[in-house]
């Protein structure tokens, strides 16, 4: 009896298990090519609401890298930059534009060089080794104040007697420190052209402020006898009156703003992309004011060129020089 009925229950079995695979294959599962993309590993939107859509770019899977210097902690660094990166993704119909940063720039140059990151938002002192890699495109710089350039000053109190960079020997000097282009680098070149050395002409008080209106209110309290920053640091002055208590002794030229960078061995139709949706992006419209107002008082981006990095390139040079 046992014998009999062994294969009677085979064929059930076997019956069951085809009847239950049958249901298995009615839709549940999809192919991989309708699958979703992997949401966890992107923090922008992936569904653009302008730009080219998606699924139909042609750069729908393309993640693409942002290198900067952090200019706050990491978490802020993130969060200011969030709505950025979520409209470049959005406007280059890509799947991800990413957040990348470095230590230094020397790091962001070589990241770029080697291909591992895609864009690059350098600093102005970068700008002339940018410029000369073949592998290296210039895009755009930003507009603040209205305007793409800066200049470096260096002040005295009028009462002071200084009339003349030559007056300077001897003097106590403040800087605001050694990286900044409008409170140290361009100034220095100012005091070198004018024959000071700055290593042995200057009072043994000489000091590095580390701001630029820390440098306005030292030496307008004669703490120090002149100073270096930017020609816009006196307006931060609450008592504007007390401006004129203050004299220009030089003025660097017109020192242009850093520049986003590209690597060249992106597909030109993309470079163009970025290039268009940066030179877009404005805060005279809602959501560019709202994804800007985050990122240090960027207000708009107009297109680079190589020359505006000429005085840069004379500067480092003159330094080089004099070291």
């Amino acid at each position: 009896m046992g014998k009999k009925s062994i294969p009677v229950f085979l064929l059930l079995a076997i019956a069951l298990i085809l009847f239950l695979h049958g249901c298995g294959d009615s839709g549940q599962e999809k192919p991989a090519t309708d699958k979703q993309p992997s949401q966890t590993e992107v923090r922008p939107s992936q569904q653009p609401t302008g730009g080219e859509p998606a699924s139909s770019s042609p750069y729908a899977n393309t993640v693409l890298k942002l290198g900067r210097i952090p200019f706050t902690n990491s978490t802020a660094m993130v969060h200011k930059h969030n709505k950025f990166l979520e409209y470049l993704t959005k406007k280059l119909g890509v799947k991800q534009v990413r957040l990348q940063t470095a230590s230094n720039y020397a790091e962001i140059m070589s990241l770029l060089i080697e291909g591992k990151i895609d864009i690059a938002w350098l600093a102005t002192m970068t700008s002339v080794e940018a410029r000369k890699n073949p592998e290296i495109e210039l895009l755009v710089k930003p507009i603040r104040f209205g305007t793409t350039s800066y200049r470096g000053i260096i002040i005295a109190r009028q009462d002071s007697g200084i009339r003349s960079l030559k007056d300077l020997k001897g003097k106590k000097f403040a800087w605001v420190e050694p990286e900044s282009a409008s409170g140290y680098i361009f100034p220095k070149a100012l005091l070198v052209e004018a024959g000071i050395d700055v290593k042995k002409d200057f009072a043994e008080e000489t000091a590095f402020l580390n701001k630029h209106d820390a440098v306005v209110l030292n030496v307008l309290l004669g703490k120090y006898d002149a100073g270096a920053c930017y020609d816009d640091a006196r307006n931060t002055l609450r008592d504007k009156a007390k401006m004129d208590e203050l004299t220009i002794l030089a003025t660097t030229q017109d020192i242009s703003n850093e520049p986003i960078v590209v690597r060249k061995s992106l597909p030109p139709d993309l470079i163009e992309k970025i290039k268009q949706a940066l030179l877009e992006l404005n805060v005279k419209t809602p959501e560019g004011k709202e994804i800007l107002d985050d990122l240090t008082d960027v207000q708009g981006f107009l297109p680079a060129r190589d020359t505006d990095y000429d005085y840069i390139e004379k500067v480092q040079k003159l330094l080089e020089d004099h070291q």
